[in-house]
Order: structure tokens, then sequence, then C-alpha cells
């Protein structure tokens, strides 16, 4: 079978003064126009424009999501959590072994004062033992939070402790876990006496055995293997 021959020609170059620059080889019917420029290299087509073009909308637009949601999802690990002052009551208003309900009103003055109020248990304790899980400087009184360490809806207190109405969770009178699905004890007020008055001054959370932790939201463990898949808080 004969095969075409492709005749190759030899195509001389000059410069601006007449010098040979190259003699180029090219096949037969590819000669460049008149006037026409070199190609020095491949052209991109219309199809890789275009795919470039996308890929790189695409990346901007994923650079402008992304950047937001790692901000928020990144905001607790850096970012603060400022405990407004708050005043629980006067140190009178207390009774020895019995927890008295006190809606905590931060920043009273606020026009959002209202959906900022916090519930505490507060109870004075008759000895400095009472509370099993009171740290140092802070057996005086028991001030625990009212929101359940399973999804944060609100205990209520009972004759043994609390009780979540939500999903059963139970706590002792210390507020120790001892049924239900809350992953840790209820959290827990740090005061501080000031005069006549008490006042909370922060808020933390506790482990298992009732140490001191970081604060976490509900439902998030503080101890354990459980503890290291979350974030860690401020």
């Amino acid at each position: 079978m004969l095969r075409p021959v492709v005749r190759t020609r030899v195509r001389t170059r000059f410069d601006d003064q007449g010098a040979i620059v190259a003699d180029l080889p090219h096949a037969s019917g590819d000669t460049p126009a008149e006037g026409a420029p070199a190609n020095s290299g491949p052209d991109m087509t219309r199809k890789q424009f275009l795919t470039a073009a996308t890929i790189g909308v695409g990346g901007v637009m994923g650079a402008l999501i992304a950047v937001p949601v790692a901000g928020m999802a990144l905001a607790p690990v850096f970012g603060g959590n400022d405990f407004e002052a708050v005043k629980i009551g006067d140190v009178d208003e207390f009774e020895d072994g019995k927890f008295i309900k006190v809606v905590l009103t931060p920043g009273a003055d606020q026009p959002d004062a209202y959906v900022r109020k916090k519930v505490a248990f507060v109870r004075k304790n008759a000895s400095k033992t009472a509370d099993k899980l009171a740290l140092k400087g802070q057996e005086d009184f028991t001030v625990v939070s009212n929101t359940c360490m399973h999804l944060g809806c609100p205990v209520q207190s009972s004759n043994a402790g609390f009780v979540c109405p939500c999903h059963g969770g139970s706590y002792d009178a210390d507020g120790k876990r001892v049924g239900g699905p809350p992953v840790r004890p209820l959290d827990r007020y740090v005061w501080e006496q000031r005069g006549t008055e008490l006042w909370a001054t922060g808020l933390y959370a506790l482990k298992s055995d009732g140490s001191k932790a970081k604060h976490r939201d509900p439902g998030q463990h503080t101890d354990g293997v459980e503890g290291l898949l979350y974030p860690l808080q401020p």
C-alpha cells in the first residue's frame, strides 16, 4: 500500500538587516500567511481557557465560603469568653442546706438584658465539707447552673438533688450526675462575697470526678477519650 509523501521545504528567515536568522523546515501546505507572526508555542484553546476560568472562579467562591465558616469554627478556640460579674443576692437571703432559685441578669441596664438572663441554684453550706465538689475557697456557698448537661434543658430541684424534665437526667445534691443521658456534672458559678452581697464572677465545667474543667457546651465531655473529640474552649 502506497503512503502519501509529505514534502518538506526549508523556509529561510531574515532579520531587518537582511541577514539569515534560521532555516526552519515545515511541511507543505503549512506556510504561514504573509506578515503573520511566528508561533512560538501551542496556543490555549477555547476549551482550555474556559476550563481554567471555571477552576479559578470555583476556587475564589470556595475561599469566600470556607473562610467565614472556618472563622466561626475556630472562634471558640482562639477567642475569649468574658464573664460579666452579676449580683446573686444578699448573703443573709440564703439558708443552710437549702437551695434557692435565683435569676441572674448580667448587664441589667442593657437593652438585651432580658435574653441574657441566667438561672442558678444557690445553697449556703453549714460546713466546709458539706459540698463534695466545691473548689478550694468556694466551700461556704454552692452555686450551680440550672442548665442540664445533656441538651441544655433547665433542671429542677428535688428532694434528692436535681432532675431534668426533658430526658430524665438526674443529679445528686451537689450537682453530680447520677443517671440518665447527661455527660457530666452541672456547671458551677464562681462566687465571691462583696460586703454583704454575693456575686457570680465566672462559670466553669466539672469533670466526672468533680475537678474543675474549662467551660464547655451541654453534651460535650470534659474528660476521658470523648473529651479529646471536642475543640478546646476558652
